[in-house]
């Protein structure tokens, strides 16, 4: 009596692979690479955010970050295992296993879901030709992680690059090739275009929670970034669907050159980085007062209300008090008490109702960031993409005995790209002016 090959799986194809093991698979090494290892590694890091540790005594949110682990390591390895049987590998157990590696994992579960239906329906062993396959898209997606987190971190090459940014690799290349990804292999799974699209939006949004999920990122720079990384998805999958109709190359091809790409655009871009962006905002308003009544409440800025504006509300930075320290002059101190800390000041220009500027010698944080559950965040790029240069007023006495007061600041991003988070930028830095003077214009029309 001949024997039967084993009965296939039904669970998962290789598009249910792709919304079910991929993403645990990005959880799980969010989780550990980003979280629990360095815990582990050195005591003093953090798991989940400022101020709560990963040593004794344990907090809830502690227990709950590693039961999440827990759940998403065993999801991982049986969904893995499901879907190396369904490839018909002789070695199942081994790829489940493997799948739980932290980074390497990431190349495995990325590989099961470019796997082709021929595979799945292929004669046993067919998969066993993964082995060697399997090293490029693993290697490459390994090294990407670690070259970005060393540049990210300044560890690896620092003498390249002094100056931390968020770079056009991880924050265009890395979506634009996902929603490629994704959209090349919809398209050879036979989907429709806007198929296609939605399947790049899947995992785009499924990426984006597990950074907010994994308390990698904050619930504000998530919404901010929405935007244009849709518009980055809409592209990747537009591009990744047209690809697919040029090439009858294999699926694993195709992804090993995409992420080659992000490893040669964060090499070249760490020795040769782009060049912050530089701008100018200014904003007025007009007092019912006269130049002296308003030069004696810019001198000292006390008692701002709180903020209604929802950005401030949500944690981006804002003042709440601003002050001249002694009598004022060129090169006294002036402080502003942001509500992410001290921005020490010097003045520049000294023009008793008429004029005072003043260079920022210290930017704070730009914001107060929070994951989904409330944990607050302190990322370097909260302290290193926005950096304040110089600000002051103007006051122009108008015929009537009122006053214009003209705010104007001037700063650097360092993020890119620099023209989309400009248009974040300019909107807060404006907003962050009119709180400041409708505060003195309330208070000089009191007189």
């Amino acid at each position: 009596m001949n024997a039967t090959a084993p009965a296939q799986p039904p669970f998962p194809s290789r598009a249910s692979y792709l919304f079910t093991g991929l993403p645990l698979a990005f959880l799980l090494n969010s989780l550990l690479v980003f979280r629990i290892t360095p815990a582990l590694w050195d005591p003093s890091n953090q798991i989940v955010g400022k101020g709560i540790t990963f040593r004794p005594p344990y907090h809830g949110y502690h227990f709950f970050v590693l039961g999440v682990a827990a759940v998403a390591l065993l999801l991982t390895a049986w969904i893995a295992y499901r879907r190396a049987a369904r490839l018909r590998s002789d070695f199942a157990a081994l790829w489940a296993l493997l799948s739980c590696v932290p980074i390497l994992g990431l190349g495995i579960a990325l590989w099961l879901g470019t796997a082709s239906d021929e595979d799945e329906n292929g004669q046993p062993g067919t998969s066993e030709k993964l082995a060697g396959q399997l090293v490029v898209p693993a290697f490459l997606c390994w090294f990407m992680i670690f070259g970005l987190t060393a540049l990210a971190e300044q560890k690896l090459f620092p003498q390249l690059n002094q100056q931390k940014y968020l770079s056009l690799s991880l924050l265009v290349i890395v979506p634009l090739v996902t929603a490629g990804i994704a959209g090349f292999l919809s398209a050879r799974a036979g989907r429709t275009l806007s198929q296609s699209i939605g399947a790049a939006f899947l995992a785009l949004t499924a990426i984006l929670t597990i950074l907010g999920f994994a308390a990698m990122e904050g619930v504000i720079c998530i919404l901010m970034a929405a935007p244009f990384v849709g518009l980055l998805g809409i592209i990747g999958a537009l591009l990744g669907h047209w690809l697919a109709t040029l090439t009858t190359r294999p699926a694993y091809q195709v992804q090993s050159a995409a992420w080659l790409a992000v490893i040669i655009c964060a090499v070249g871009e760490s020795i040769a980085p782009p060049p912050p962006l530089e701008d100018v905002v200014s904003s007025e308003v007009i007092i019912n007062a006269t130049p002296a009544q308003v030069w004696k409440q810019l001198k000292d800025i006390r008692d701002l209300p709180a903020p209604t504006e929802p950005l401030f509300v949500f944690g981006v930075a804002h003042p709440l008090e601003a002050y001249v320290v002694g009598e004022g002059g060129v090169g006294a101190a002036r402080v502003c008490r942001l509500s992410t800390g001290d921005m020490p000041e010097r003045i520049s220009v000294w023009k008793p109702e008429q004029e005072l500027k003043f260079i920022v010698l210290d930017t704070p944080a730009a914001m107060r960031e929070a994951t989904f559950f409330g944990q607050e965040l302190d990322g370097a790029h909260l302290h290193t993409t926005y950096t304040s240069l110089e600000g002051g007023f103007r006051l122009e006495a108008l015929p009537d005995g009122r006053t214009r007061l003209t705010g104007t600041s001037r700063y650097l991003l360092t993020i890119t790209p620099a023209t989309y988070w400009n248009l974040w930028t300019r909107h807060i830095v404006g907003q962050v002016q009119l709180r400041v003077m409708n505060h003195v214009k309330a208070k000089a029309e009191q007189r």
